[in-house]
């Protein structure tokens, strides 16, 4: 083991110095749709960082990435962990020209792979190869395998393997960028989750978007919006409750129980992620003790048991993970009920609670019948829930709380049903896509 000393000294220093050292370039996925408030996040992430960087980064938004140049890899490391609206976020390690097979091969080979994997390492390769007649995909992964293999690096294939990361490799006519996840397992895994809805479930990085953009819709109407109740009507396993959570106390995902694939890459420096995670504690700590005074009221509410079965074991699975790192976080309510928010009177929510509902935040996103066995028509159903949510918001007007939310519609249809009956409230649309469906997101404030 002596005699490789002197090797991983000098491969540390290299890295330090080419890593480290220099601006880095990386690219950012984000659920199809909501490029926009993704790169809103990175902004922001990247206008209040808890350590300073020395480069001024730019972020460009591109059809299916975000593209950030001149970034420093710490920058790009509290990315990582703070961000909840994206779905990966990949370190470029080669861009240029590749005009041919031999000159792809020897773009690849130039790359220090021992900067970035080891031999207890396997990785996915996926290959994009557009508008390039050099070669088709599988030629492209075929000499990318052929690279790695020999360095004792892991190459595998399939969707149920356990891949340590995903390596990228896009060819566009003769340009070819070459990239590397630094999540490893999607950042919308959070890794708190026992149990999955078996009808759809949104996925956390959609979810954490919506309720961004929610936000920003209401301060178009009102600004510096106080939330004291969060209600989540079709609460299912509790997607939207504890992405509100994240959001509002600002706890950042890596507090969560998962690991990234950053980790376990030879570039990677234990005491600088455990300074940020020390960060994140601190930050998360101070949002609880600013928002203590107010606490939130939180009500979750499915006429499925096992959705409410499943959701409770999520909160103590979270409750868990939050103890673990910081005892202060405010924490998610015992406030589940197996109820059916179409058949529930807005009236009696007051004294369900025990307590006033004041500014409430409602966001939707309806089972589509399946939970309630509900055989109404799409717009029968929609359009009745958009009379009880139009109920609630004149009673809470009358109250002079505001009610800000969002409804996931799935057609055309359902989407008309809710909106003619929301008469006199202010009220936006846009689109996202997820497994194939074109969903239609309803935001609504009055």
């Amino acid at each position: 083991m002596e005699h490789r000393a002197p090797e991983m000294q000098n491969i540390e220093k290299q890295i330090k110095r080419h890593i480290y050292g220099k601006p880095q370039s990386a690219i950012a996925c984000f659920p199809a749709g909501l490029g926009t408030i993704g790169q809103e996040e990175i902004e922001s992430i990247l206008n209040h960082l808890w350590f300073e960087q020395k480069f001024k980064s730019k972020c460009t938004l591109l059809k299916n990435e975000i593209r950030i140049e001149n970034i420093h890899f710490f920058a790009l490391s509290e990315m990582l962990m703070r961000s909840l609206c994206l779905s990966d976020l990949r370190l470029v390690l080669f861009e240029g020209n590749s005009p041919g097979r031999e000159a792809f091969a020897a773009r690849c080979r130039s790359i220090r792979w021992d900067y970035y994997v080891d031999s207890s390492m396997s990785l996915k390769i996926k290959v994009d190869s557009v508008a390039s007649g050099a070669f088709h995909e599988s030629g492209l992964k075929d000499i990318l395998t052929d690279i790695l293999k020999p360095r004792g690096i892991g190459v595998v294939s399939g969707e149920n393997t356990r891949e340590t990361t995903c390596l990228h490799a896009g060819l566009y006519k003769d340009k070819l960028t070459v990239s590397i996840s630094l999540a490893g397992t999607p950042l919308y895994k959070r890794g708190y989750r026992g149990a999955l809805s078996a009808s759809a479930p949104l996925r956390e990085d959609a979810a954490a978007c919506a309720i961004r953009k929610a936000f920003h819709f209401s301060r178009r109407h009102k600004e510096n919006l106080s939330i004291d109740t969060l209600w989540v009507p079709f609460s299912g396993t509790g997607t939207f409750v504890f992405e509100y959570l994240e959001y509002h106390y600002q706890h950042a995902p890596c507090l969560l129980n998962r690991e990234y694939a950053l980790q376990k890459m030879p570039l990677f420096r234990k005491e600088n992620f455990a300074f940020l995670l020390k960060k994140a504690r601190e930050n998360s700590k101070l949002a609880s003790r600013l928002a203590a005074e107010n606490r939130l009221n939180i009500l979750c509410m499915d006429p499925s048991a096992p959705a409410n079965d499943a959701l409770l074991k999520n909160i103590e699975n979270f409750k868990k993970t939050c103890d673990r790192d910081n005892s202060d976080f405010i924490k998610p309510g015992e406030s589940v009920f197996r109820e059916n928010f179409l058949k529930l009177n807005t009236g009696d929510i007051a004294d369900f609670m025990k307590k006033k509902l004041g500014n409430v935040f409602l966001p939707l996103n309806p089972p589509y019948g399946i939970r309630l066995k509900d055989r109404a028509a799409p717009g029968v159903f929609y359009s009745n829930i958009g009379k009880k949510v139009f109920e609630l918001a004149v009673k809470l007007e009358k109250e002079n709380h505001n009610l800000l939310g969002f409804i996931l519609c799935p057609d055309e249809e359902s989407w008309a049903a809710f909106g003619k009956c929301m008469r006199g409230t202010e009220m936006e649309t846009y689109h996202f896509t997820q497994g194939g469906m074109d969903i239609r997101v309803c935001q609504f404030f009055r």
